[in-house]
């Protein structure tokens, strides 16, 4: 991708629902359509690296990349007798992640389901990185031949759409990732940190569970919302650019792929194959807020429903700057918080919002 002209392939092939046998004809397809196999030699080491979050168990379907889609790769990869590891690390204890997502009993089928937490860890430098000058990601990464990237369509709070750049956060493992919301804490810097990433783990393949996606208050609050596609390139960027065209985004709008783009990363052509056209689904938006953090939370609070709220904790936990505490539920120090919403992400019963309704309590000191 280093050629700014260079317009790369991108599939959209249309895909209806979870069914295996369509699922597999669907992905079929959009390695035909892409010369996929041209990219995987017989018995390679393959990394497939999905969306996983957490261990959400409602709507989990829209959350993370469906077992399916993953299934239908590796059923391909077994063909060419190629060695096969599933890896992620999610907001929670990724080791239960991959087994309520499903996505564990299909790396034990194929491969191996890999913890990025657990593996030991290389060094990265990049002193062209606007953000991240040095990080450490799981060394099996770079072991990998090829790595294939599996995102799942989905808005985010944050930065407006979350796809297959955004999917490569996944790469830094544990606690690691909420210390960058630190470094990074709006929708710009932490825009320009992902791309960062991107340009030192460069996918050979993405593969964008479509079937399903989210809108709303994407990517675990939001409402599932029906798409019935599966998407595919060998660019992440024009695989980006093409997601957001049909949830209904100007590209240039989204910062990640605006980023990129300006790093010659990529660009905004692309040569649509399978469909003649993307449609425009108009995937409901969520509200993404600039400013200062104190004036943000007096206009936009965090908001905490004790009906959903289990008390676990798990969002004073993986807050990266330690601004919420329960008593006995969670408290917000609006002081503190620098509106990454982590806890909005990572919260397994969705008690967390940006919008108060009747039966929501709003705790803060």
């Amino acid at each position: 991708m280093k050629n700014k002209k260079e317009v790369n392939k991108v599939a959209l092939v249309k895909c209806r629902n979870y069914n295996q046998k369509l699922v597999d004809k669907a992905v079929q397809k959009c390695f035909e359509l892409l010369d996929f196999d041209k990219e995987i030699k017989r018995g390679k080491r393959v990394l497939i690296k999905p969306n996983i979050v957490g261990s959400f168990k409602t709507n989990q379907q829209a959350i993370t990349t469906n077992p399916a889609v993953i299934e239908a790769v590796c059923k391909i990869l077994k063909k060419k007798n190629c060695r096969i590891f599933i890896g992620d690390s999610s907001f929670t204890l990724t080791s239960s992640a991959l087994k309520d997502s499903g996505i564990e009993k299909i790396a034990k089928k194929y491969g191996k389901a890999v913890v990025f937490d657990e593996e030991k860890l290389i060094k990265i430098n990049d002193k062209k990185a606007k953000i991240l000058k040095t990080f450490r990601i799981p060394k099996v990464i770079k072991q990998a031949d090829i790595v294939i990237n599996m995102p799942k369509l989905k808005t985010h709070i944050l930065t407006k759409y979350t796809g297959a750049i955004k999917n490569l956060l996944g790469c830094i493992p544990g606690g690691m990732k909420q210390r960058l919301h630190k470094k990074a804490p709006n929708e710009k810097s932490f825009s320009n940190l992902l791309v960062d990433i991107y340009q030192n783990i460069k996918p050979e393949i993405n593969i964008m569970d479509s079937v399903l996606g989210m809108d709303g208050k994407g990517p675990t609050s939001g409402k599932p919302k029906k798409a019935g596609y599966i998407i595919a390139s060998k660019s992440s960027v024009s695989l980006d650019v093409v997601a957001s065209k049909l949830m209904g985004y100007k590209p240039k709008k989204i910062l990640v792929i605006r980023e990129a783009v300006k790093r010659k990363l990529g660009n905004y052509k692309f040569k649509l194959v399978g469909e003649k056209k993307i449609p425009n689904l108009k995937f409901k938006k969520p509200k993404v807020f600039k400013g200062v953090p104190g004036i943000l939370l007096r206009e936009k609070p965090i908001v905490v429903d004790e009906y959903k709220c289990v008390r676990c904790g798990l969002c004073a936990k993986k807050c990266p700057m330690h601004a919420i505490k329960l008593d006995p539920y969670p408290v917000i120090d609006k002081n503190k918080c620098i509106r990454c919403f982590c806890c909005i992400e990572v919260c397994p019963h969705h008690a967390l919002s940006l919008r108060e309704k009747k039966k929501e309590k709003i705790n803060y000191n």
